[in-house]
């Protein structure tokens, strides 16, 4: 075994070693943190999207308590005037609409008979108990209630309250209610979330059933769901499919979409009734996070080459300059002066400086070819 070769090849195989290892391990944690970043990014579209849905229902509240708390409304709907009541109650509508995207307002008679729609007044008398469980349970407990339920027209968020005459008795109950698509389209033009709600196709066929378009088309199906409102259909396509969407509970995943790396977050819609009607998707583009963490792996591994590189030069140089070659040269002439050559003129020069191990070395070399050569080199002499 020669030093020459073995040593530089076990300080270089241990620099590569702990270098890639650091590398490894590195590369390792900043990959752990964009996962967290990314995991921190699905939590808060969850808290976003939870606190509108619960924004509008409580909107929804706020708003129908403003009409239902004016004594003409009152009056009207105790007297169960129709056209007064959508005289007193047209032009509130209106302003509840341009304001805070209210687009449904409908009193009831007890238990669940529709009375007036503000929004469509030539449609009332039909019994809304089979699907409106909010309304029903509002007459029989005479207390105020708000969730999301499917209507004849598709989906809304309602915040539905009790009505009493000037005397205090009941006279039914008024609600307010806002639709799913333009919240979506409010949270998309808010945070950038491209977002599509899927609705259980069964139980919107047997509810919905003045919706028109072709919801229930088979581009629209995905499970046992179709795509009720899509803030970007084509974009939304393939990061949601059929394998995805049959959940219970919220989840989350990365997936690609036009060569661009999209967080989805899939949350589970319940009704007022606690009955699971459908999933809301959101996407939120993590190209960037995704961008950031291949340029972090890319330069940490260049880092860790380079770092390779410049230690392999300074062991080579260390174990090459500084004790192959002065040792090579101290002891070629030890062997001069063993072959009874000591003193050859044309001997090259020792390097200067040597390391205090090898300048003693030379100095028993000049030590021993002077005592041969008869003569005594002066103090410190070094050649």
């Amino acid at each position: 075994m020669k030093f020459a070769k073995s040593a530089p090849a076990v300080l270089i195989a241990a620099v590569v070693v702990v270098v890639a290892a650091l590398s490894f391990v590195s590369n390792l944690i900043s990959h752990q943190m964009a996962n967290s970043f990314e995991q921190a990014q699905f939590e808060l579209v969850s808290q976003i999207v939870k606190s509108r849905l619960h924004g509008a229902e409580s909107q929804a509240i706020s708003s129908a308590e403003l009409v239902a708390a004016m004594p003409a409304v009152k009056k009207a709907f105790a007297a169960r005037d129709r056209a007064e009541l959508l005289a007193v109650t047209r032009d509130a509508f209106a302003a509840q609409h341009e304001k805070y995207g209210i687009s449904q307002a409908q009193f009831h008679l007890a238990p669940a008979v529709s009375f007036l729609r503000v929004h469509n007044p030539e449609k009332f008398g039909e019994d809304l108990a089979k699907y409106r469980q909010i309304v029903v349970e509002v007459n029989q407990a005479n207390a105020i209630r708000k969730g999301i339920e499917i209507t004849t027209s598709g989906i809304g968020v309602f915040g539905t309250l009790p009505m009493t005459d000037a005397a205090g008795k009941s006279t039914g109950s008024f609600e307010m209610g806002l639709e799913v698509g333009p919240l979506l389209d409010e949270l998309k033009k808010d945070h950038g979330f491209e977002m599509a709600f899927f609705v259980d196709e069964q139980s919107l066929r047997e509810t919905a059933t003045s919706l028109k378009g072709d919801i229930f088309s088979e581009q629209n199906r995905v499970g046992k769901y179709v795509k009720f409102y899509a803030t970007h259909a084509e974009l939304l396509r393939p990061l949601v499919v059929d394998a995805d969407i049959n959940i219970s509970d919220e989840s989350h995943y990365v997936r690609d979409s036009a060569g661009v790396a999209y967080g989805v977050l899939l949350q589970p819609v319940y009704n007022y009734a606690k009955k699971p009607i459908g999933v809301i998707a959101i996407a939120k583009n993590f190209s960037a996070t995704r961008s950031a963490d291949k340029q972090a792996i890319l330069w940490q591994t260049l880092l860790g080459i380079v770092a390779i590189v410049l230690l392999t030069g300074v062991v080579l140089v260390v174990i090459r300059g500084m004790l192959l070659q002065p040792l090579q040269l101290v002891g070629d002439r030890f062997a001069d002066l063993a072959d009874g050559k000591a003193g050859a003129e044309d001997a090259p020069p020792m390097p200067s400086p040597l390391c205090d191990e090898i300048a003693g070395l030379a100095g028993s070399y000049e030590r021993l070819r002077a005592q041969k050569a008869g003569a005594t080199p002066a103090a410190g002499e070094v050649l």
